[in-house]
């Protein structure tokens, strides 16, 4: 048996890989920012430590009780400086891993971490790996996930109010789309297994298809014909600001859209295919209804 620390607390990924670390009988803790997550954490049967990742010594304490840790850097809304904001948490878990005697990490990042600079709050996730691959005798994995087909969800506003699906990328090259369950699998089957050294990455992918195609068949499941109306930088820009989001944020996710029209985000991913993986966007299409009749 060995123990297991989780970060990320049991969202659309997390709550899936402590599920199946604790049916294997290994006794898993779980970092969570909320102390309403805490029965939720003890019914899964894992220990709950409830703390800030900001804050490092209670990282060290966390991380000092583990031989494995599941690393993911969660998604940051109040800051002027998203990618100084990601690397004081990315900093924070490098000194609670020195610290400690963990051996092995698998690590949450996302296709387009293989670049420095481009791809928005993905920036954010190629320093951790460079911080993480500088570790020595930690073997370290890195998971790099294709676009979540969760992220359509908000889309749902745009077919509402104006019978269109879009964005700043869909119509130069297909996107990569994986589902989150299908990202916790393989995140259990690194855990689990532990046969990678040094470091290393494997992408997830579970379908690619063109924003047309996207508007297509989501559109058929709500019974709609959809068109996807491919932005400019600065209509999609325009569009997040007047949605509410920061300057910040806007900015982010705009030249993060832009790397993905012009294939640059997926490049790497592409030269390194993997075999796709299970769910489909016709069976995410099923939730996307539900979602969009809530």
């Amino acid at each position: 048996m060995k123990n297991y620390l989780v970060t990320g607390s049991i969202g659309n990924i997390s709550k899936d890989i402590v599920e199946g670390l604790v049916k294997t009988g290994h006794s898993v803790s779980v970092i969570t920012s909320s102390q309403e997550r805490v029965k939720d954490i003890d019914r899964l049967g894992a220990k709950a430590l409830v703390g800030q990742v900001q804050d490092v010594a209670f990282l060290k304490d966390a991380f000092s009780k583990a031989d494995v840790v599941y690393t993911m850097i969660p998604p940051i809304w109040q800051t002027n400086n998203w990618r100084k904001s990601q690397n004081k948490i990315a900093e924070n878990y490098i000194e609670a891993l020195k610290a400690s005697t963990v051996k092995f990490v698998v690590n949450l990042s996302s296709i387009g971490a293989d670049l420095k600079e481009g791809v928005g709050p993905v920036t954010g996730l190629y320093d951790f790996e460079q911080m993480l691959n500088s570790l020595p005798k930690i073997n370290i994995k890195h998971l790099r996930p294709a676009y979540f087909y969760f992220n359509l969800f908000n889309q749902i506003g745009m077919i509402k109010q104006a019978g269109i699906m879009g964005g700043n990328f869909g119509d130069q090259e297909k996107v990569f789309l994986v589902h989150p369950k299908d990202i916790a699998a393989t995140a259990l089957e690194e855990l689990l297994n532990l046969n990678f050294n040094g470091n290393s990455v494997r992408y997830i992918i579970g379908d690619e298809r063109s924003g047309q195609e996207i508007a297509t068949i989501l559109g058929k499941a709500i019974h709609k014909e959809l068109n996807w109306v491919t932005f400019t930088d600065e209509q999609q820009k325009s569009g997040m600001l007047g949605a509410g989001l920061s300057e910040v944020h806007a900015s982010a996710y705009t030249e993060m859209g832009h790397a993905l029209r012009i294939g640059v985000m997926q490049a790497d991913a592409r030269a390194h295919k993997p075999m796709l993986s299970t769910i489909k966007l016709e069976d995410f299409a099923t939730e996307f209804a539900k979602g969009f009749q809530a």
